[in-house]
């Protein structure tokens, strides 16, 4: 596996015009959502499974279990959990995120989302082929979309989810790209063939890149992006 632990921090270098634009405008969305749970003592995933008692799935089923996919992106996204036994023991579930594969009635994953129990996004990475049954696209023509081709606009099973991980998504940028950037790394052979097979049919190979998700850290980051916007003079505006 690949580790893209050390690549993109928020602060490193300039961002396209789009994520940024895209980011600032998410980084409001995102908080307040996060304010509105934390009014009414709930969490991202309490109010993805309000309506199921008994927390919405079992291992390893999709939920919800025709997957949440937006008709006009074409972007979804589903929630699972894997035995305990065989995944880290701080890990409640994790979201896997898709969007529409270009010229291709397929899917293809941009990311997956590990979460803790209380609610907190605390890990992003990329799988395998096989995990998902993803059409692979390489990571260029996925960034070529994002963030704006995963856009979430669904009332069930929960409009804030999709309105969260849509905003989300864009926050993360430097971060998703850089573990596209790894999982291609390690999809290529020696040789220079894409997708190495030795890789995509290794049912030992799950996880392909994987990186910490410091929320804090995160939205701080975004914070003074904003901060050093406005103490621009209005002429540079």
């Amino acid at each position: 596996m690949v580790n893209a632990r050390s690549y993109g921090r928020v602060e490193q270098g300039d961002l396209p015009p789009g994520w940024l634009e895209s980011g600032l405008a998410a980084l409001d969305e995102w908080s307040a959502i996060q304010r509105a749970l934390a009014a009414d003592g709930q969490t991202i995933l309490t109010e993805l499974f309000r309506d199921h008692a008994d927390s919405g799935f079992d291992y390893w089923a999709h939920f919800p279990a025709d997957d949440a996919l937006d008709a006009r992106s074409g972007a979804r996204f589903y929630y699972h959990a894997h035995d305990p036994s065989g995944w880290p023991r701080d890990e409640h579930g994790h979201f896997h995120l898709f969007v529409r594969a270009e010229g291709d009635p397929g899917f293809a994953h941009v990311v997956a989302i590990s979460m803790a129990a209380d609610g907190t996004p605390q890990r992003l990475f990329t799988t395998n082929e096989w995990v998902t049954g993803e059409r692979l696209v390489r990571a260029a023509d996925l960034l070529a979309v994002l963030p704006e081709g995963f856009e979430i606009n669904r009332a069930r099973p929960s409009w804030l989810v999709g309105r969260w991980l849509t905003a989300l998504v864009a926050l993360s940028m430097p971060q998703i790209q850089a573990l596209l950037a790894a999982r291609d790394e390690s999809l290529t052979a020696e040789e220079g063939r894409w997708p190495d097979p030795s890789v995509t049919e290794d049912r030992e190979r799950h996880v392909l890149s994987e990186c910490e998700l410091d929320m804090p850290a995160l939205v701080g980051a975004w914070s003074r992006r904003i901060a050093s916007i406005d103490a621009l003079p209005e002429t540079f505006l």
